[in-house]
């Protein structure tokens, strides 16, 4: 309990003063003073019981200091009888750091008696711990080292163990601080095994620096990961930064997936040529630039080419491919959607060039390149080399070289060639066209009349032409007459036809055989016929031979004869009937002309009797004229009586 034990002095001069204090005659407290002149000194002493309440005897000494004999005396004292009681001993708690009204554990270990103490307090203000301890003591306080509140942030005590050493009755403040740490979390995109070994999670202190770090490529054997971007609580970056942490963050690394795709490309050869394989997989691999391994994006879509390349005269044709992808044919490409690691294998088919050179005639050489798969038999027909071949032409073999090997089957005019490599074929042909001439045939003579050099022989001889097998460009020579005359026809040239060639104008013609030929002659044939006159009088004009359906004029002359004697007297004459006409001729004719006897107005007597008959004629006219005038005044009058 708490005493007053101030007093007053007054002091003349200047003196050592001391009080003691006594309990149960036992020194408690002793302060010594130095006063001068009066006043008051205040003294309070707590006195408390150890560990229970009793009785005290509390005796105040005032004492001074005699120097004379140097020993103490007593100026005043007191005593009391007082009760009292324990005062305890308090451990304040303070709990700055964590937000209001979080409950935290302390436990206090009190040496040496060895107890614990637990108790739990809230966050913000001061929290008292009473001990009762009746000795010195050494006391470790422990509070929580970690809290957490979500499961991003938590807060961790700076010194969470503190030991201290306290008597019964003190009161001691404790201090504890706590510093806030977020969860900085690392993931990875997407949620792959290989790329699971950077997620981890990192407690870091509020306002600490943390720094984005990741590798940047992972890579497997089929696959490869390559850092595409740092996304921190949705926030993208390319690149690493240095993060100060003022909340938790979500760090994630997005990686692009990229899968292995192997291509490869193999020749299909046929087993008798398999010791060229590896020669031509080395060739095909030279030329196809596809081959081999890339990384492509996940689902990512590639194109292969997949097209005919040629080298060395070999020529690679697609044939098929097989791939563990999901892959087809468009165009020239195989499309491979890559949405794993796989393969794509381009099968091709193998062909190489053969120069077939075709010599033919001495004249001309054709050259043609021709494919052909390696391993395969190639087979030249004579009748194909100068294609387009035509009726009327025939083809021998002249001579033949090549590098390859072969058999001719003259049976069938066909040379087989075993392709193994690229050759060279060299064939000269001997090629003969036929040529037919359309003939008109008189008195043992044939036209047109055709000749070529002393060595064409063998002319064959048909009904209606004659014809004959004639080395290319063998010159030819015909002549077509410009007319024919035999007996009662004629034939006259019209136009010449050598093939396609017109010719109009008759004579020798010289041309090339370059084609089977057909020549003929186009000619007017002309028939004559006989048109004669029977006439008992004069001289028939016109008489002759005339082409059939001629039109021919012919006449008498003189066309009248004068009668002589008598009838020549009285003027009668001889008169053709027909002295004249046009025949059309169609045949042999003979024109019968009729001879009549006729008056002729030339006679006097003729001429007398034409007079005497005018005048008769007139004088019967002038008597019928005047009764008919008389007539028609009678019947005037007539009319005049019945109208009165």
């Amino acid at each position: 309990m708490p005493l007053n034990l101030s007093f007053n002095y007054v002091v003349f001069g200047e003196a050592r003063v001391r009080v003691r204090i006594l309990l149960d005659e036992q020194p408690e407290t002793m302060i010594e003073l130095k006063l001068s002149g009066n006043g008051s000194i205040p003294m309070y002493r707590q006195i408390t019981a150890p560990s229970e309440p009793k009785d005290v005897i509390v005796t105040s000494l005032i004492e001074y200091f005699d120097p004379t004999n140097n020993t103490w005396i007593i100026s005043d004292s007191k005593t009391c009888k007082v009760t009292v009681t324990p005062i305890p001993t308090i451990v304040k708690i303070v709990v700055v750091g964590l937000p209001s009204n979080v409950k935290v554990s302390v436990q206090a270990l009190i040496l040496p008696e060895g107890s614990v103490l637990e108790r739990v307090i809230s966050s913000g203000g001061e929290h008292n711990i009473v001990l009762s301890i009746h000795q010195p003591s050494t006391i470790f306080v422990i509070i929580e080292d970690e809290i957490t509140l979500s499961n991003k942030t938590k807060y961790i005590a700076e010194n969470n163990l503190r030991e201290i050493f306290v008597e019964p009755g003190w009161t001691i403040t404790l201090q504890f601080s706590y510093s806030t740490f977020y969860l900085v979390s690392t993931r990875v995109e997407p949620n792959e095994e290989i790329l699971n070994i950077i997620e981890e999670d990192e407690w870091v202190e509020r306002g600490g620096s943390f720094s984005t770090n990741a590798p940047r490529i992972f890579e497997s054997i089929s696959r490869k990961y390559v850092l595409s971007g740092i996304d921190v609580n949705g926030e993208t970056f390319n690149d690493f930064l240095v993060l100060k942490v003022q909340a938790p963050y979500t760090i994630t690394y997005k990686y692009h997936e990229y899968s292995k795709m192997i291509i490869d490309s193999e020749v299909k050869v046929p087993d008798t040529v398999s010791s060229r394989k590896i020669y031509l997989d080395s060739l095909l691999r030279y030329v196809d630039e596809s081959v081999g391994e890339y990384w492509v994006e996940k689902g990512g879509i590639v194109k292969i080419p997949f097209r005919e390349y040629v080298l060395n005269n070999v020529r690679f044709v697609p044939s098929n491919f097989e791939s563990s992808l999901k892959a087809e044919l468009e165009d020239d490409y195989v499309v491979v959607v890559v949405d794993k690691p796989g393969y794509i294998k381009l099968y091709y088919d193998a062909e190489v060039k053969l120069d077939v050179i075709v010599s033919y005639s001495s004249i001309k050489t054709l050259r043609r390149e021709d494919w052909v798969p390696i391993g395969t038999s190639y087979k030249l027909h004579l009748g194909s080399l100068l294609s387009p071949s035509s009726v009327g032409e025939r083809i021998e073999l002249g001579s033949l070289r090549s590098d390859l090997t072969y058999e001719f089957i003259k049976d069938n005019e066909t040379i087989i060639f075993m392709v193994d490599s690229p050759g060279e074929i060299e064939v000269r042909l001997d090629r003969y066209f036929i040529v037919r001439v359309f003939t008109v045939s008189l008195s043992g003579a044939k036209y047109p009349l055709c000749l070529g050099p002393p060595s064409l022989t063998g002319w064959s001889s048909n009904e209606d032409f004659d014809e004959i097998w004639v080395p290319e460009k063998t010159t030819l020579v015909c002549y077509f007459p410009e007319r024919i005359d035999y007996e009662d026809i004629s034939i006259l040239f019209v136009k010449g036809l050598v093939g396609e060639i017109e010719y109009d104008t008759p004579g020798l013609k010289s041309f090339y055989v370059d084609r089977p030929l057909t020549i003929r002659m186009q000619y007017d044939l002309i028939e004559y016929f006989q048109l004669k006159g029977n006439t008992e009088r004069g001289v028939f004009i016109g008489e002759g031979l005339y082409p059939k359906g001629a039109k021919v004029a012919w006449r008498v002359e003189p066309p009248e004869y004068l009668c002589e004697g008598l009838l020549g007297f009285l003027g009668f004459k001889f008169k053709a009937v027909n002295p004249y006409g046009v025949e059309d001729i169609l045949g042999d004719k003979i024109v019968e002309v009729t001879w009549v006897l006729a008056p002729s107005v030339e006679s006097p007597m003729i001429q007398l009797l034409q007079l005497v008959s005018v005048f008769i004629a007139s004088y019967i006219g002038l008597i019928y004229h005047k009764m008919w005038k008389i007539k028609f005044r009678e019947a005037i009058q007539g009319d005049g009586d019945i109208e009165s």
